[in-house]
């Protein structure tokens, strides 16, 4: 057999598997190996490998394995007087300890020989019929033990740095089965250290954003951004940035806690009109962090209210809108899911709407578009006939009735094309 390939002794493997814990929950699994180069033994040496990082979250079980590799000859010689049988372990003792000196892992690399001899040929030469040399013996074993126990185990190899691992190995080979025998042997030893912390992951934080949200001008907009772990004993913290002006959360930001929720209040401004990226992150207490983009498309849309059909202009919030409306009476700002409801005593008997709107971000080629003006007359309680007047450009608007209580409510509901 050819003699075992040792890597340098301060060589540090690094190995990341996956494996499972009881109840499914999942654990993950770093290695560390070191070696000793072979030589005569006996002898005392020591590997170093690092410690658990606690960064990478709980030390579950440490798990220590021991490769020891034997090397060399194993002679034996009878002086008996008649036949005999030689039985012949040639082995060496390799054991790990904590720096303690307690030990860890013991390993018996062991290679065993039954030889037949003649009762003593004359010469004590380790060979003829009385005698026998095995040489080029080569034996290896491997061992492992887990810890806890200790439960000590898990704090003595947690921490920065490396933690450093007595090992020794001593021959202890030995023949028996003549009253009088020589024995010799040469027993080289090396050995290699795996040191391998199962651990369940210190997982970064999840945090949950919605996806795109459209706002508009003059319109409150409210969203909640929530951040949790499921590392129990860990605090989360949310922060923001990239925030437009006038923004506001609650709590105010940064905010910690497991988990932890904030509400996002804002109402864009006059010219807050364009795309707003607003980046959110949450770190947890191990440092792991998460991070989340929310982008609200802010544009300017209103909901204009006349005597009558016409033409005429208006500026609002510092934007020109061209309208076919006689004249603006009343604008309010609106989206599609947000807009004024009226009671029935508020509509007059007749009177003129129109929702135009300034969006340069998603519509850039026509950034202006608006409704036809409708006309509304009341026909009966509750009832409206409507009647449309002028060109329509990417928006259509109608009325509709809801009844609250026997009170009959008025709202506007518009479509958008494209959106």
């Amino acid at each position: 057999m050819p003699p075992m390939k040792l890597l340098p002794t301060t060589l540090l493997a690094l190995l990341v598997c996956s494996a499972s814990l009881q109840a499914g929950v999942p654990t993950q699994q770093v290695c560390f190996t070191d070696t000793i180069p072979l030589q005569p033994t006996n002898w005392g040496s020591s590997v170093s490998v690092p410690k658990f990082n606690p960064n990478l979250g709980q030390l579950v079980s440490i798990t220590f394995r021991l490769t020891g590799n034997v090397q060399g000859t194993a002679r034996a010689e009878s002086l008996d007087a008649a036949p005999t049988i030689v039985n012949t372990s040639f082995q060496a003792q390799i054991t790990l300890t904590r720096p303690d000196l307690s030990a860890l892992v013991v390993t018996l690399p062991v290679a065993n020989f039954s030889d037949s001899f003649t009762a003593f040929d004359g010469a004590i030469d380790f060979g003829g019929t009385s005698g026998i040399t095995h040489g080029n013996i080569n034996v290896s074993d491997t061992q492992q033990s887990v810890s806890p126990p200790p439960a000590s185990d898990l704090l003595l190899f947690t921490g920065p740095g490396n933690i450093v691992l007595p090992v020794s190995a001593n021959g202890s080979s030995i023949a028996t089965g003549a009253g009088n025998l020589i024995t010799q042997f040469t027993t080289d030893a090396a050995a290699s250290v795996e040191v391998c912390y199962t651990y369940l992951p210190n997982t970064p934080p999840s945090l949950s954003c919605p996806g795109p949200l459209m706002a508009s001008v003059g319109v409150p907009l409210q969203f909640q951004i929530c951040a949790s772990d499921v590392d129990a004993g860990d605090i989360v913290t949310i922060d923001v940035s990239n925030a437009p002006a006038g923004m506001t959360f609650n709590p105010p930001l940064p905010a910690s806690g497991n988990p932890v929720c904030v509400t996002v209040d804002w109402t864009p401004g006059p010219f807050q009109v364009g795309d707003f990226d607003i980046v959110f992150s949450a770190i947890d207490t191990r440092q792991r962090t998460a991070a989340c983009t929310v982008r609200v498309t802010s544009a300017e849309c209103h909901l204009l209210i006349s005597g009558g059909p016409g033409s005429s202009s208006a500026t609002i919030f510092g934007h020109l809108y061209h309208t076919q409306l006689r004249g603006v009476r009343a604008f309010f700002p609106v989206t599609m899911e947000d807009m004024p409801v009226f009671a029935w005593h508020q509509i007059p008997t007749t009177m003129t709407v129109q929702v135009v709107m300034y969006n340069p971000q998603i519509f850039p080629q026509n950034p202006d578009q608006h409704s036809q003006a409708m006309r509304i007359t009341k026909a009966g309680y509750g009832v409206f006939q409507t009647e449309y007047f002028g060109t329509t450009d990417g928006i259509g608007v109608n009325v509709e009735v809801t009844w609250h209580h026997g009170q009959p409510r008025v709202r506007f509901p518009f479509t958008i094309q494209g959106m």
